[in-house]
């Protein structure tokens, strides 16, 4: 396909979305050409391109689905089926800081479910907003940062050893207007990675501990 007819399609493409109005913006759609030309086949970018929608209106919208698919010749369903696959694709705006815990094996052995019992008390139901669009959480599969469960990230920054005290203790920063560096290195600042022994877990495993 040449230059033109790439073009000419795109701008077809452009034109289809569930209400007759488009919701992304021309510079989504010149990100999107530059993508979708990496790759010899167009659904290929479909992902790349759900962050850039993502990125651009805050959350993965139902007319932002419609878009992307007609973009990339896809339907709504087969998008929908990839957004709804991958929990980094939220159909609901977060707060503008989005706390995720970790909740396998691991986590959950050093204290995850308490964590999140916190954020349940201090930030209200999970994947719903504080009423000043600050803060809004949720569990999430293995963040592969096992040696420092419970293991978090604040806004896909990782955060170690998020206990209930912890989480306490980055909400009172959120709310007290400090910018998402300065809260994720105070966290991070003499973290220590607790071993399993000293935990109470058997198979004396002291790799990893307070001391190593």
């Amino acid at each position: 396909m040449t230059t033109v007819e790439r073009g000419a399609r795109n701008e077809r493409n452009r034109r289809a979305s569930s209400s007759g109005a488009r919701v992304l913006s021309d510079a989504f759609y010149a990100k999107a050409d530059e993508i979708t030309a990496r790759y010899p086949v167009r659904r290929s970018a479909l992902i790349m391109l759900l962050h850039e929608a993502q990125d651009e209106i805050g959350y993965v919208t139902d007319d932002a689905i419609v878009e992307v698919g007609s973009y990339l010749g896809l339907t709504p369903a087969d998008v929908a089926g990839v957004v709804t696959f991958y929990t980094m694709f939220k159909r609901k705006h977060p707060g503008r800081f989005l706390i995720s815990v970790c909740n396998q094996s691991a986590c959950q052995f050093f204290g995850a479910d308490e964590t999140l019992d916190k954020l349940r008390e201090i930030v209200g139901p999970e994947s719903e907003t504080t009423a000043d669009g600050l803060m809004s959480w949720e569990h999430v599969e293995c963040l592969a940062y096992c040696g420092a469960a419970p293991a978090a990230q604040l806004n896909y920054c990782d955060v170690p050893h998020l206990t209930p005290e912890r989480a306490e203790r980055l909400c009172e920063a959120i709310r007290g207007g400090r910018e998402l560096p300065a809260i994720v290195d105070d966290l991070r600042a003499g973290a220590k990675l607790p071993s399993f022994s000293a935990a109470g877990g058997t198979g004396g495993i002291e790799e990893g501990s307070a001391d190593a």
